[in-house]
């Protein structure tokens, strides 16, 4: 299970982002895995963010909103804010960068179909239009159907209440499967972010072992 990956690392209080958000937290399930720190949640529509798209329970997507007793919902493509995975390829011509098939692997393991809290910066969406958030495990660990949302009958449970656990950005940096995306060195939590670094670093975890 995900302990098989977090290990024995876990947060005691979860890290309070102050200041300025672009956007209020809010639940979703993680629908799919891009890459190391792209992932696509389904979350409630009313969190519009530019580039999600509404899906519906009435067997497809688009704007149609949903049939009486569901409850509308939207696919936000999200990119951890912070983190910066190895490239992985995308066609027959590109060859993925070291380390960037195992982070794609280990972030499906760690969260596909699971329950996730999202926290966001100052800045809601970056150049491409992605969603940019700090991706909290849920410390209830609720899983979603993932095949019945892929299959275009999306509604999410009633109850997303969620107590935030884990912060996954944190995780992939600290096992070493990314490092930190200094772009956006300004974050909040860009401390805590460099320090998981150092210590994948320093423990010659991953990527620091593997790649030159």
């Amino acid at each position: 299970m995900l302990l098989i990956f977090l290990g024995c690392y876990t947060f005691d209080d979860v890290p309070i982002v102050e200041g300025p958000h672009c956007a209020a937290d809010t639940v979703g399930y993680v629908l799919d895995t891009l890459d190391g720190d792209t992932i696509d949640v389904v979350t409630a529509a009313e969190l519009n963010l530019a580039g999600a798209s509404s899906v519906d329970d009435t067997g497809g997507g688009g704007d149609t909103g949903s049939s009486s007793g569901s409850q509308d919902a939207r696919v936000l493509t999200i990119r951890m804010l912070g983190v910066d995975a190895p490239e992985i390829s995308h066609n027959s011509t590109e060859v993925a960068d070291c380390y960037g098939d195992e982070a794609a692997a280990w972030t499906h393991d760690a969260v596909l179909g699971r329950q996730v809290l999202l926290s966001f910066d100052r800045s809601c969406t970056d150049k491409y239009g992605r969603g940019l958030a700090y991706v909290f495990l849920t410390g209830d660990s609720a899983t979603y159907d993932v095949s019945s949302c892929a299959s275009g009958t999306c509604t999410l449970p009633s109850d997303t209440t969620a107590t935030a656990a884990v912060l996954i950005n944190d995780i992939i940096i600290r096992y070493g499967y990314a490092r930190v995306y200094e772009d956006f060195d300004d974050i909040r939590l860009a401390d805590l972010l460099y320090d998981a670094q150092a210590a994948a670093q320093d423990g010659n975890k991953g990527l620091w072992k593997t790649c030159q």
